[in-house]
């Protein structure tokens, strides 16, 4: 069962060539509660995939600590343990594809867990089905004869096939059409609400994810500056540009509509905005 993610007074620094240090995170804390999806967002460079991989016990904070429910992830039994409940998908899949075959590459990270027989089989098809890859066409090709939508779909389906706690994923909607994005979101809907698992993730581009995560946290230069619900993204004065960002389309036309004193049963849905326009044309019409 996904338990509470929390992190404490988190910095890290990547080394500069010759001498001297980069600071990547600097004071992060927050705390993500299982089954919510959390959106870290910022522009590159912000520090958001430095703190990806810290979420996941991949990077070891400098100064600060992570914590998994009430245990606090230091040493090397924990951090071991930890790893096993977390997963990472990368920005770019091919980084995580090298098997010869796909059916091979997602059940890679099972097996080393030491799934076997009926059991892993059954691990790996589970997983591919999840993200809507057939793996009866392509579970016996290369990963790297793929497209770019499938490879991502491989690699998902061979971090879900570790069955993680924590899911965090580095800009996963990048290099997707309408459909990609969809087929991802709801992959990962259906996880969060079967597993009950705790998601982040991390992009530069509000859209993606705008009616995905039910909170936003916004990172600008290794400081996580605060947490934002959709709501209050939409109500707010925020200026998201001067982080290099925007809301969406949609959202944008939400706040202008919800600033008009019109009611929209959900913001975050464009078929609810076209709606409550459609009522307001009526009415005006009418009148």
């Amino acid at each position: 069962m996904a338990l509470r993610l929390k992190l404490e007074d988190i910095s890290y620094s990547y080394p500069l060539p010759g001498s001297g240090e980069a600071a990547a995170l600097s004071g992060v804390s927050m705390a993500v509660e299982p089954g919510e999806v959390l959106c870290l967002a910022g522009a590159n460079g912000s520090g958001k995939s430095t703190l990806a991989q810290v979420c996941t016990g991949l990077l070891l904070p400098e100064a600060g600590s992570l914590y998994y429910g009430e245990e606090k992830i230091h040493g090397r039994g924990p951090l071991r343990d930890f790893r096993r409940k977390a997963g990472l998908l990368f920005q770019n899949p091919e980084d995580q594809l090298f098997a010869d075959t796909v059916a091979r590459d997602i059940a890679f990270g099972p097996r080393n867990h030491g799934l076997k027989g009926d059991e892993l089989e059954k691990r790996v098809r589970e997983s591919a089905a999840l993200v809507g890859l057939p793996l009866e066409e392509l579970g016996g090709r290369s990963p790297f004869s793929l497209s770019g939508g499938e490879q991502r779909r491989a690699a998902l389906a061979g971090v879900l096939a570790l069955d993680p706690e924590v899911l965090v994923l580095d800009e996963p909607f990048i290099g997707l059409d309408y459909e990609g994005r969809r087929s991802l979101e709801e992959a990962l809907t259906r996880y969060r609400d079967e597993r009950g698992a705790t998601i982040i993730i991390v992009t530069h581009e509000l859209s993606h994810v705008w009616s995905l995560a039910t909170v936003f946290g916004l990172i600008s230069e290794g400081r996580l500056l605060r947490f934002e619900t959709r709501a209050e993204l939409l109500s707010g004065d925020a200026d998201l540009s001067s982080l290099g960002m925007q809301l969406p389309q949609w959202g944008a036309l939400a706040r202008e509509l919800l600033r008009s004193g019109l009611s929209i049963d959900d913001p975050a849905d464009p078929r609810a905005l076209a709606g409550a326009m459609a009522r307001h044309k009526g009415a005006h019409d009418g009148g």
